[in-house]
């Protein structure tokens, strides 16, 4: 042994790929979603490398069970800026099976996605009373002839008592219930040629007819009776507060070799009783334009309802709700659910009611979470819901500006969500305030 040299095992120089080398520290990072996706952020859990995400191909690949997407966060906390830029770079850059593009439908309750319409290309759509813009939320819709005309007036029976039950504040009678359901059933199914409207069940259950009557059980009159208050229900969007809007024939044409459309309900975003029944038919009519199965010729969609949270005030609107996100794998539409607490669920309902447990289904049905910064308040009920470990808990009140914790069918990241500086145009939200 030579004098000075200090003792020690020498190997030569070795060069290996990093997906060999790290196995030398094991369980030191987690090796992320892969690159097949488009480009997110900085992703801290997987040692600071790209964050890539596609929920469609996650899917494929069976990493997930269904595409739906919930994103909540503090105002603030870059939950907008990062769901214009997923929506931007999923729709602008990504492709369906047909090779054609992918296409969105954005229920925008505030009038903020405007600037992303402009600069994806997609078509603008502003609903308000008296507007030239209207849209029939009984449309047969594309898929109707696939799906059979009882899916289509079973839709159309779960979208009417839903906007009943929302306009009475209260569940439907047995009586207006069936009422409304054999209204309904007399009315064509047909995809082609003109489409019935509510009208069309207001002047039903206004001089409903013999086979009605007969099913009821009663005299004309005592049906006429019953179902008096679901008649006049009906009239705040026919002739009241939502005129114009919902009380006719569709106004909008679906162009599907272009990239979407934007739905601006801002006109009654301040007035909460009408928001309600505006998301209500809005999205009877999305999923009426989605509900046609996936094939190789349909694009990949996407349905955002964000404050989708206002939906879920009772029974008859939740379990709406939960259709759509049911019959997401069957059409190939990726549901993304916008708000800004997991207790905005649970607040429109109490505890143990059915409403509630659909809320708390909603999640189960919803295997990508996205967690921006959450208030203390709310952090144990944000644990509990999503099962979060302690440590992930730990973050999510000092998360900064941007940053999430992502949980994908029961694994972790925390990324750092990058806005390109052309991005920035349709993702500065607070213009407004700036000095």
């Amino acid at each position: 042994m030579r004098v000075g040299l200090a003792p020690g095992l020498r190997v030569p120089r070795h060069r290996a790929t990093t997906a060999h080398l790290c196995a030398i520290y094991p369980f030191q990072a987690e090796p992320g979603f892969g690159a097949r996706g488009v480009y997110l952020g900085t992703d801290y859990v997987a040692g600071e490398g790209a964050f890539c995400y596609d929920c469609f191909q996650l899917y494929t690949d069976k990493v997930i069970t269904n595409p739906n997407m919930i994103i909540i966060g503090e105002p603030g906390s870059g939950k907008s800026s990062f769901t214009k830029c997923l929506l931007y770079r999923s729709v602008g850059a990504m492709r369906s099976p047909n090779k054609g593009p992918r296409w969105c439908a954005i229920a925008d309750p505030k009038g903020e996605y405007n600037l992303l319409a402009e600069a994806l290309g997609l078509a603008r759509v502003r609903l308000y009373p008296g507007g030239t813009d209207r849209l029939n939320p009984l449309d047969a819709g594309p898929g109707a002839a696939l799906l059979g005309p009882n899916a289509v007036s079973d839709r159309r029976t779960a979208m009417v008592g839903a906007l009943l039950g929302a306009v009475l504040r209260r569940d439907l009678s047995p009586l207006e219930d069936a009422g409304v359901g054999w209204a309904i059933g007399h009315l064509p199914t047909s995809p082609i040629g003109p489409q019935p409207g509510l009208a069309d069940v207001a002047r039903l259950l206004a001089d409903p007819t013999a086979e009605m009557v007969e099913r009821a059980g009663c005299t004309k009159d005592d049906l006429i009776h019953g179902v008096r208050d679901a008649r006049f229900a009906l009239g705040k969007l026919l002739d009241r507060d939502l005129r114009g809007m919902f009380d006719g024939p569709s106004t909008v044409r679906t162009d599907w070799s272009g990239r979407g459309l934007v739905l601006d309900l801002s006109a009654v975003h301040g007035n909460r009783a009408a928001l309600r029944l505006t998301m209500i038919a809005t999205t009877a009519w999305l999923q009426t334009l989605m509900a046609f199965p996936e094939s190789a010729d349909t694009p990949r969609r996407y349905q955002v309802l964000d404050e989708g949270y206002v939906l879920l005030g009772d029974e008859q609107t939740a379990r709406y709700l939960e259709t759509c996100w049911k019959l997401c794998r069957l059409y190939g539409v990726a549901n993304i659910f916008i708000g800004h607490r997991l207790s905005d669920l649970r607040s429109q309902a109490d505890d143990g009611t059915a409403t509630a447990k659909i809320a708390e289904g909603l999640l189960a049905d919803t295997q990508t979470r996205v967690i921006f910064r959450q208030s203390s308040d709310q952090v144990e009920l944000t644990q509990k819901a999503l099962q979060l470990t302690d440590l992930e808990a730990s973050l999510l009140p000092d998360l900064e500006q941007g940053r999430a914790l992502w949980k994908v069918a029961g694994r972790a990241a925390v990324v750092q969500h990058v806005v390109a500086p052309g991005e920035w145009i349709f993702c500065n939200t607070d213009s407004a305030l700036a000095v």
